[in-house]
């Protein structure tokens, strides 16, 4: 009775192992992030220990360690199938994100006596004749429910108009898009103050979605970076101070990072050809930013990631700072200081380094190569090993912290074929380039605003480099290396370095 009681207890011991070793593997093939080499190695190792299991149980003496480290081996595969679980989810919960959030505002002065938007019946309305009107109608829609009539419109063309007809009470109450607050209140300081807000109505749009690329591992792809002027909810839409066009070229292992100054004076895809500061495209979505930003490369972009300065903060903290190279000593405008080199930075100052331009000499184009030093930065401190303690708290916040529309099998493809291969990326700058003068714009046509006159030689030789690597393969670039007589990449504003993280 013993011995049979003994084997019974072996049996209950080796079929859970069997069926956790079958959820490791389950598991593993259904996140899709291991090559068929580490897949063959994972069942290998399984069916190693799960044959010693059984062999152990075959004599008294072994009988007890086989137990043991049958407990072991189960608790080892669960938190590996916990960590393989986690990181699929928060993949999953940040990819996909293909919808934009616009809060469309109703705002009178302080002193107004209506108390919501159902005291506003014989009110004028002050609304933007062109700029955002489909989010302006909606929100007047929202009004027309309330009052029981169609309200009264007054068109203007610009915010400065339409902000001075309410000042001036012209109008009762005007319609904005938050997304234009802190555009508002860099002229009118105490916007905020004088007014307040009657109503907000949130309104959700599909973003187009683009045709996925065949296989994202052998096709060089476009990723548009944003990064947005607010804190909050990484959806809502807002001016895009950080415009960064990642060409990836997944054959040749290489990275060219083009960073595009914030005011460059060019089209949006939404203002019929009047020219506006690339960071005001934000306001109208980041399908507006792609859109400007393929017109004026002649390009097409694939993907975006959106992140804002909530986002970036935590991120940066979650990771324990990190190491970002200054080309200059500096103090910024927020306090913090660089000094010229390497800076260990937490989320704080690594946002102050982000932000800053008012101290360095070419302004916001060093901007620009910083935000470039700060991607190298992050890239590098994720992929070390240091990470891994925080590496599940670090995951819930980055689902939660990105916007993009890549899929979770594209996300996953990509992190599939570097664990295969690991191989080192090469890393390259680009840097469009212009001149200051002031200049009215589409979303202030009656102010002159400080503007950058695009370059457009330095426009055309980053177009020329884009579309290059999107055509490079292994054997053109081995060409150029044995051909020295190439220009040096210096003379269209690049530079190049190795990504060391991407081999840890």
């Amino acid at each position: 009775m013993k011995t049979l009681l003994s084997r019974k207890i072996s049996i209950v011991f080796l079929v859970i192992q069997l069926l956790v070793s079958a959820g490791l593997v389950g598991i593993a093939f259904y996140v899709d992030l291991f090559s068929t080499k580490y897949m063959v190695a994972l069942i290998g190792i399984c069916v190693f220990f799960l044959a010693y299991g059984i062999i152990s149980q075959m004599t008294d003496k072994s009988r007890i360690i086989g137990r043991i480290l049958c407990v072991v081996i189960c608790l080892f595969y669960a938190g590996g199938g916990y960590y393989c679980i986690n990181t699929y989810s928060a993949i999953d919960e940040m990819a996909d994100q293909q919808v934009k959030v616009d809060q469309i505002s109703c705002i009178v002065m302080k002193d107004d006596p209506a108390q919501s938007i159902y005291d506003t019946k014989e009110y004028k309305f002050g609304i933007l004749d062109v700029n955002d009107r489909a989010n302006t109608d909606k929100m007047l829609a929202e009004v027309q429910k309330a009052i029981g009539q169609e309200p009264l419109k007054v068109e203007y063309r610009d915010n400065d108009t339409l902000i001075d007809a309410l000042y001036a009470k012209d109008v009762n109450a005007i319609v904005i898009n938050e997304a234009n607050r802190n555009l508002i209140e860099d002229y009118y300081k105490t916007f905020s103050e004088d007014t307040r807000v009657l109503n907000t109505h949130h309104v959700e749009t599909v973003i187009e979605e683009k045709e996925q690329l065949d296989d994202i591992t052998t096709t060089p792809f476009n990723i548009y970076l944003s990064g947005n002027d607010e804190y909050g909810d990484i959806k809502t839409t807002s001016r895009s101070d950080v415009n960064i066009i990642m060409t990836v070229n997944p054959n040749t292992k290489e990275i060219l990072l083009t960073s595009t100054p914030r005011d460059y004076y060019v089209p949006l895809s939404v203002s019929n050809g009047i020219p506006d500061k690339l960071t005001h495209a934000g306001t109208h979505g980041v399908d507006c930013s792609v859109k400007t930003l393929e017109m004026l490369y002649d390009i097409d972009i694939d993907y975006y990631l959106r992140v804002n300065f909530t986002s970036f903060k935590k991120i940066v903290d979650l990771l324990g700072g990190v190491k970002v190279y200054s080309d200059f000593d500096f103090t910024s405008d927020w306090g913090p200081s660089f000094k010229k080199g390497y800076n260990h930075v937490n989320g704080k100052q690594a946002l102050a380094f982000c932000r800053e331009r008012h101290h360095f000499a070419t302004g916001d184009a060093q901007r620009g190569r910083n935000h470039q030093h700060m991607i190298e930065a992050i890239l590098n401190k994720a992929m070390s090993p240091n990470i891994l303690p925080k590496y599940t708290k670090l995951l819930k916040t980055a689902s939660k912290s990105f916007q993009t529309n890549m899929s979770t099998k594209e996300i996953t493809s990509l992190v599939k074929m570097q664990l295969d291969d690991m191989s080192q990326w090469k890393i390259r700058y680009a840097n469009a380039t212009g001149t200051g003068s002031k200049k009215t714009t589409f979303a202030y046509q009656s102010r002159r605003l400080w503007v950058c006159e695009p370059d457009y030689d330095s426009v055309a030789k980053i177009t020329k480099k884009i579309k290059h690597l999107l055509k490079a393969t292994p054997d053109s670039k081995e060409e150029e290396k044995d051909n020295k007589d190439d220009k040096d990449d210096t003379n269209d504003n690049t530079s190049s370095q190795s990504l060391p993280g991407f081999k840890n």
